[in-house]
């Protein structure tokens, strides 16, 4: 399952919505009654430019400030960036890997430069696609969007470009996945040992919607990464 769950990846150019793109996606699904983990992290902006972030952890509403461009000898640095503990911390929590019966959707805004360097994220990353997930939504800037896939080994993305993609149409195809995983586990907490010879029959397989499928939604850019290609 963890090779087969749909990993939707948000992405676009810096400063081009990504996270408001990813909100307003959770907003037209979070009335759904969909089970989501991760987090979310908005931006600061002073005189014009980035000054921090704040993490929200999307399973209990709570905040905590992530980082800012205000020095403290507390913090990890990364780029001009200072990571507070706290809030590393609090993050690290709410990217544990999740429970796939108790959870619909993991979320991660967002993949970057950080954590391809192997810091903030990248432990929990390591994790979560090293265990069977369920469906994913990260975002990632566009000129990293390759390298991200290639190093996490992303076999089923859905990319999402926030330029030509529909919001929309985007939770549509998120809360396709999200059913799907849902029957999966289903099936699988329903099943029972085989009687000793009798023929069972191979389950229904994952339904690939990443593989070039045009569905109903054909404003979101559709790639699927894999041996083929």
């Amino acid at each position: 399952m963890s090779r087969r769950a749909p990993v939707f990846i948000i992405t676009g150019g810096q400063g081009q919505c990504k996270t408001t793109f990813l909100h307003q996606v959770l907003g037209l699904i979070v009335g759904l009654n969909v089970r989501v983990q991760g987090i979310i992290a908005p931006g600061h902006v002073r005189d014009g430019r980035r000054s921090g972030f704040t993490l929200v952890d999307l399973a209990t509403g709570e905040h905590e400030v992530l980082c800012s461009v205000d020095p403290d000898p507390r913090c990890e640095i990364h780029g001009r960036f200072y990571f507070r503990p706290e809030g590393l911390a609090f993050g690290r929590r709410a990217l544990a890997p999740p429970d796939p019966r108790e959870t619909d959707l993991m979320v991660i805004d967002e993949v970057g430069r950080f954590e391809l360097q192997g810091g903030v994220w990248a432990e929990q990353l390591d994790c979560l696609f090293a265990h069977p997930h369920p469906p994913m939504i990260l975002t990632v800037r566009r000129r990293l969007l390759d390298t991200v896939v290639e190093r996490w080994n992303i076999r089923n993305a859905v990319v999402v470009d926030v330029g030509v993609a529909s919001v929309m149409a985007t939770a549509d195809a998120v809360m396709e996945a999200v059913w799907e995983w849902r029957e999966a586990q289903t099936y699988s907490a329903a099943r029972t040992p085989p009687i000793p010879g009798e023929c069972i029959g191979a389950p229904t397989p994952f339904v690939n919607t990443a593989a070039g499928a045009a569905r109903s939604a054909p404003v979101i850019l559709r790639r699927c990464y894999g041996p083929e290609e």
